[in-house]
């Protein structure tokens, strides 16, 4: 990403992230088909009034056939059935990934601060939920709404700025997952890279998807899925640097295929674990995917 020389260089317009952008948010997160889904999730559209997601168990006689889990039942080999209760306001818990690879873009915006619209965006949806956000950074924040969505966003912003000194994170993932207990029906949220998750990370999401509906966000940017027909871009990783040949067509294609593999690796492995996979693409902005329904829903 190319900066002009400024004076603090994390105000350029491309890369700041003031909390009036993520107030604003409110504004159109609420339409679209996006905020159609939420509303079918909460039971507003499409589904029974007054009951709520309890928990997941082996089919026993008696179940309705219709509350048959047939993604979970194709998965074990066994028929599993959802099991509902009185409806109460749902709990969501959201994780956004704030770690040193999030702070990456080919274009006008970071991935991290993409990343932080859509936390936003997903939290003003579910306003009168009760809300707790966890950002994963340098120094991970656990921030729980209590009346007002304001400190919630004062946070992300806070933790986005944090994160602009790429200094890496005290604990992974999986490890901060691991010591959090979701209320019973809560639904979690992640937001992060589009690379694929490490075992510990799915021995997690395996873990709590058992119990819970899990919505994860991937973020790639339009570099990471291929390369520009023309010119070389320097690239460094530790102590090794090289190029990236746009002008060979070969290594263009050879790029774009290992791109691929990688994403439909992460693809295969999360699919079983989570209810809803989105990918959003961090060369676009995020209004116009939420409104267009450009967020893929995999």
């Amino acid at each position: 990403m190319s900066l002009i020389a400024d004076t603090d260089p994390r105000q350029h317009p491309d890369i700041a992230l003031p909390l009036d952008r993520l107030l604003a948010i409110r504004l159109w997160a609420r339409t679209g088909p996006r905020a159609r889904v939420h509303q079918a999730k909460q039971g507003r559209i499409g589904r029974m009034p007054g009951l709520s997601f309890r928990e997941l168990r082996a089919y026993q006689a008696g179940d309705e056939v219709r509350h048959i889990d047939w993604r979970v039942t194709a998965r074990l080999g066994r028929p599993y059935t959802r099991l509902y209760g009185e409806e109460q306001e749902q709990a969501h818990w959201l994780l956004l990934d704030l770690s040193p690879a999030m702070y990456f873009g080919s274009g006008p915006q970071l991935k991290a601060r993409l990343g932080c619209e859509l936390a936003a965006a997903l939290l003003w949806q579910g306003e009168k939920q009760a809300n707790t956000l966890i950002c994963q950074g340098a120094q991970s924040q656990i921030t729980v709404q209590r009346g007002s969505l304001l400190p919630l966003l004062q946070t992300l912003c806070h933790q986005y700025a944090l994160g602009l000194d790429r200094a890496p994170c005290p604990q992974s993932l999986a490890q901060t997952l691991a010591r959090q207990t979701l209320p019973q029906g809560a639904r979690l949220t992640l937001i992060g890279d589009h690379k694929p998750c490490d075992p510990a990370l799915r021995q997690q999401l395996q873990r709590l998807g058992q119990r819970h509906d899990i919505h994860y966000w991937q973020i790639r940017d339009p570099l990471e899925a291929t390369l520009p027909e023309a010119g070389r871009l320097a690239v460094q990783t530790g102590r090794h640097s090289g190029w990236l040949d746009g002008n060979s067509v070969s290594f263009r294609f050879k790029y774009q295929e290992a791109a691929e593999g990688i994403a439909e690796s992460g693809q295969q492995q999360l699919l079983p674990l989570v209810q809803r996979l989105y990918r959003l693409d961090n060369g676009k902005p995020l209004q116009r995917q939420w409104q267009e329904g450009r967020c893929r829903l995999i």
